[in-house]
């Protein structure tokens, strides 16, 4: 470690990475951009392969830009700061149609090449900056506080946190006295900004739709601003329920998805919300028992489809953990859809994984779309459509 050498970026891989190869072997790049030629260090060597940070550019990309954040190489929160936010798009976008392409063996996505699909921003607005509504500092010394390092728990001091809201970080200033451990802060989607305490309270609200939600402020809830309304918006039409028909939702969370689809099913429809946590089935109903049609069970995905692999609904939302619902649970519950399964995944690749899996079963990919929910990172939100 600690050597430099000469590579040419070949493409982007998964991750937040770049690919290089030299004298035969794989190397991950930090900070570079496909077409580029870079000096880099070596940081880590392994029996595979070699990651690498550049420290020169020799020659640039197009699509380079200076980092708007003086943290950007050295924190480890954002990938990309260094590239244009469009490009940004296209490396995500590769990431996609290399992931469904090599795992799912797609070569066509909604009616067209699997080469031309696109994500897309969130936003018509987004600028890549000030999205970040739920953030996480650790402490830097008693009056400051940072963001992790790149693969590491060291802490770097910041006085801002570009992708985090307008004040996130002076509230987690203002909060050092009263906690000896990490500080997280919260800023809801009235304009609220809380820091959250041990009991991962305190109380607030988040309105989605026509629906105020009641959840604790360290429950799992969408950070960036605009992303709870668009994705319950891409998935309901996805879903298309109608009047009298069942929904299944998996890793249902506070429930966002389950109740903000509840009335298109109707008072003689029925939806039941599978979540292994306890605390967002209470949020959950805490913020959706006037839904009569709508049944909350705390269970772990898994277990409660494997024992419940008979019954049937007319369509599944499955919304799982960034390793997927993995080929045993998505086996099952393609046998327990009549119509629709709408999947919301933050993986690519295990979004492609399940896909083949689906296929497999008799399923076809409908509709794909994905939304650069993270931008500034590599990260990516994708929701698709499977039909029999």
């Amino acid at each position: 470690m600690g050597d430099t050498i000469e590579v040419t970026i070949e493409n982007v891989a998964n991750g937040g990475f770049c690919i290089a190869r030299h004298e035969g072997r794989v190397i991950f790049v930090r900070h570079a951009i496909p077409g580029e030629r870079v000096l880099v260090e070596i940081t880590d060597i392994t029996k595979k392969f070699l990651r690498a940070d550049v420290v020169t550019v020799i020659e640039a990309s197009e699509h380079r830009v200076s980092a708007p954040c003086p943290y950007a190489g050295v924190c480890g929160g954002c990938d990309w700061q260094h590239v244009s936010l469009e490009f940004q798009r296209e490396l995500k976008s590769r990431v996609i149609r290399e992931q469904m392409g090599h795992l799912a063996k797609l070569t066509h996505v909604n009616g067209r090449p699997l080469d031309e699909f696109a994500v897309q921003p969130l936003k018509a607005s987004e600028t890549g900056l000030r999205w970040r509504t739920r953030n996480r500092y650790g402490r830097s010394g008693p009056d400051a506080v940072g963001l992790n390092m790149s693969r590491s728990h060291s802490v770097v001091e910041i006085d801002d946190c570009l992708i985090a809201v307008d004040g996130s970080v002076e509230i987690a200033l203002g909060a050092l006295a009263l906690s000896t451990r990490e500080i997280a802060t919260v800023k809801t989607s009235f304009g609220k900004q809380i820091v959250v305490d041990p009991r991962n309270g305190p109380m607030i609200d988040e309105r989605v739709g026509e629906r105020t939600w009641h959840i604790h402020a360290g429950s799992f809830w969408q950070v960036h601003e605009s992303a709870p309304e668009v994705f319950v918006s891409t998935v309901r039409a996805m879903a298309y329920l109608g009047q009298g028909e069942s929904l299944l939702d998996l890793y249902s969370g506070a429930g966002l998805f389950a109740a903000s689809l509840a009335k298109d099913v109707g008072t003689t429809g029925e939806v039941i919300a599978v979540e292994s946590s306890v605390d967002a089935v209470r949020d959950a109903r805490r913020s959706c028992s006037d839904i009569a049609t709508l049944q909350l069970v705390t269970a772990d995905v898994s277990k409660w489809v494997a024992t419940n692999a008979q019954e049937k609904f007319d369509v599944i939302v499955l919304d799982p953990p960034r390793a997927g619902a993995g080929i045993d649970t998505i086996t099952t519950i393609s046998g327990m859809a009549n119509r629709a399964i709408v999947y919301v995944a933050c993986e690519p690749s295990a979004l492609a994984r399940d896909t083949a899996v689906l296929i497999s079963e008799g399923w076809r990919l409908e509709k794909l779309v994905a939304y650069d929910a993270f931008p500034m990172t590599s990260h990516m939100e994708t929701i698709a459509l499977f039909e029999r």
